[in-house]
């Protein structure tokens, strides 16, 4: 068998720190595979050198044995029944892994191929000349689509100056926002101040300050741009290289776009992603536009977000030209890195038929030291380019600014190259999202389990995603919900507690909830680390609930296969109680949620009953690499990982009693007891 290196994410795979030569034979049967010696479950069997050559020789010639030679082997080698079957069966597996990954790795290759002779033919396109007079064709010209859109932007100064004076009693009086009456400000910045946008208020905006934002998007939009052309010379061949290098082109890179200087003990992280999303360009644009479709489509990175100001709607029944102010918080699910607070303007403009572009940008006056979890969104966005397929080809660009002694020493390496919350990330959660969509709606899901109605396969997909939306915020806590952090004494290294307090809640147990989470470093990359934890043949090695009992799998819909995104629901052998799963392995880190549910109201949503008053509390496990010598951008084979664990239960069924703290330390055992089970099993030093 293959090492650590060849563990796949869902299927059967070995036990960490097992050497070649030694190997095992691993359990396909959920329930357990009985074996000859009274029927008494073993995971594991150890071979002799001898017998698993004697093995592979024989199946080299007959990968697939008849029972009656299975029989004759264990005869001859002394071995059980199942245990020869069980070798076969895991050897298939794996070999058709190996091979699909090689296929895998074959494929990327040739999609990486293609798409730089794509670029290098769009850099010719902008560079060609006209045959006959030599000059310029302007085909796909930047400038030339910028100089339009400066066009535009006068036209647009005009209209709104006719708007003013037309319908408003003073041609000076400010606009606000259509949504929400901003309060009234006694100070009354000049033109050529931009008004910093504050997170906690509104600010009044002009018609003079609305064209100061148009403009500060055009510029963005432009910048956007040449950040995502092939060869632009701002980026890093090595994204490993951190230090010297980054600040040189860091520095070379803000003076041609002429902007400010980062303030001292500022941080500047920036990266970029390109990749496929089944989704259109016009649909695409439409949701990013929209706050509550974005929020949905990157619940695991943005927890809440608001459009303060619609400054413009767009032109011609489109959204080209639509210009927002938006407020958002963004996250990494744990306790050690705070929400990131962010206030920006929004830009989405269409270039050409069929490319479109979305930029984001903060106006901010002078260069400050941020505060206390807020962060400056430089020039960020996607380049959309419909394929007619159905498909697009994004070019996700990530640049943000932040004050990084903000975040804890495990998390900086993460933050600071861009992969915490840089384009990969959210260019893999897009991925995903359209994935499942496109997956559920080609699925007969009547065919997924019998009893299970199409409606009631619905309600659980539904269900699971409250569950994960509850994972999260009972770890990061966004400012709309009503988790209060508490300080606990003596508490263990990174632990966080937090509480709420539901009366009559829909959905919600009555009581004190408590939820706590860690984060911890493992010598172990983030794909092994995920295939022990899902796979249910480990389950009992970690999980409390199964209590040294198998659990087995009665649902499962399959959201997006790419990303090894499943809802399972899952049964536990010995006491029949049910538990709600739903995991998923890719780019933007790995997932595993789950939450025990009460039979009889888990029975009434299988049969399409709403599931919006069924009552659970999340536990579960979010992994990412520790973006430590590059393991991210070898594609996590190497390296540690990050592990978060974040625990929900009902402490208390009175909601004003008072929480009692011992409680809370044995909340703390519990998790402490669990990570050091993950360790042991994974032979790590605890």
């Amino acid at each position: 068998m293959n090492g650590q290196g060849d563990l796949d994410a869902v299927g059967n795979i070995p036990k960490p720190g097992e050497a070649e030569g030694d190997e095992i034979d691993m359990i396909n049967d959920m329930s357990g595979v009985n074996d000859q010696d009274g029927g008494r479950m073993r995971r594991t069997h150890r071979r002799t050198a001898y017998q698993t050559q004697e093995l592979e020789n024989f199946y080299m010639e007959n990968p697939h044995p008849t029972e009656e030679q299975r029989y004759e082997l264990g005869q001859r080698l002394n071995m059980g029944v199942n245990q020869v079957k069980n070798w076969f069966q895991n050897k298939r597996n794996l070999e058709k892994i190996n091979n699909d990954h090689l296929e895998n790795v074959t494929l990327r290759e040739e999609h990486d191929r293609l798409l730089a002779t794509q670029d290098q033919l769009r850099s010719a396109m902008l560079r060609s000349l006209c045959n006959i007079c030599g000059k310029a064709t302007n085909c796909g010209d930047t400038e030339y689509e910028v100089q339009k859109l400066m066009a535009e932007n006068a036209n647009l100064e005009r209209e709104i100056d006719q708007f003013n004076s037309r319908y408003l009693s003073h041609p000076k009086q400010r606009m606000v926002s259509t949504s929400e009456q901003a309060p009234s400000s006694s100070s009354n910045p000049g033109i050529n101040a931009t008004p910093v946008l504050d997170f906690s208020g509104g600010t009044r905006t002009s018609e003079k300050e609305t064209s100061i934002f148009l403009n500060l998007a055009i510029t963005a939009l432009r910048e956007l741009i040449t950040l995502g052309e092939v060869d632009c010379p701002f980026w890093m061949i090595d994204p490993i290289v951190r230090s010297k290098g980054v600040s040189k082109i860091y520095e070379k890179y803000r003076s041609s776009f002429n902007n400010v200087t980062k303030p001292p003990g500022q941080i500047v992280e920036a990266s970029r992603a390109k990749g496929l999303v089944p989704m259109t360009c016009v649909t695409l644009v439409k949701t990013l536009m929209d706050t509550g479709k974005w929020v949905n489509v990157f619940a695991p990175i943005v927890p809440v977000a608001s459009t303060h100001k619609v400054l413009s709607t767009g032109s011609g029944g489109t959204k080209s030209g639509s210009l927002q102010q938006i407020q958002a918080e963004f996250q990494v699910i744990s306790p050690l890195v705070p929400k990131r607070k962010v206030t920006f303007i929004r830009y989405c403009k269409e270039i050409r038929q069929g490319l479109w572009v979305v930029v984001d940008v903060t106006p901010t006056q002078n260069p400050t030291l941020l505060p206390y979890g807020c962060s400056k969104r430089l020039p960020s966005g996607l380049i959309i380019d419909d394929l007619s397929n159905g498909y697009s080809q994004v070019t996700w660009i990530e640049q943000a600014e932040y004050n990084e002694s903000h975040i804890h020493q495990l998390y900086q390496p993460l933050i600071g190259y861009g992969i915490g919350l840089g384009a990969k990330r959210w260019l893999a959660t897009l991925q995903r999202h359209c994935e499942s969509l496109s997956t559920l709606s080609s699925t007969n899901l009547t065919e997924i389990s019998p009893g299970l109605s199409a409606k009631g396969a619905t309600e659980i997909v539904k269900l699971a995603q409250r569950m994960t939306l509850n994972y999260y915020r009972g770890i990061t806590s966004p400012s709309v919900d009503k988790w209060q952090k508490i300080q606990v004494e003596n508490v263990a290294q990174n632990m966080s507690f937090m509480i709420r307090k539901n009366v009559n809640e829909p959905g919600e147990l009555t009581g004190i909830v408590l939820s706590a989470s860690t984060s911890v470093w493992l010598p172990v990359n983030q794909h092994t680390l995920f295939a022990f934890i899902s796979h249910l043949s480990f389950r009992h090695e970690w999980d409390i609930l199964t209590n040294d009992t198998t659990m087995e799998e009665t649902i499962q819909i399959q959201k997006a296969k790419r990303h090894g995104n499943i809802i399972s629901l899952l049964k536990i052998v010995n006491n029949g109680m049910l538990v709600l799963q739903e995991i998923w392995n890719d780019a933007s880190g790995a997932m595993v949620v789950y939450a025990p549910v009460e039979t009889n109201s888990i029975e009434l949503v299988k049969r399409g009953e709403n599931s919006d008053s069924v009552k659970f509390l999340p536990s579960g496990f979010s992994i990412v690499p520790d973006g430590v010598n590059g393991s991210y951008h070898r594609g996590n084979t190497g390296g540690g990982c990050l592990l978060t664990f974040g625990l929900q239960i009902l402490v208390g069924i009175n909601p004003t009693a008072a929480l009692i703290q011992g409680t809370v330390k044995s909340v703390e055992t519990l998790m402490a007891h669990t990570i050091v089970k993950i360790k042991s099993a994974l032979d790590l030093q605890t």
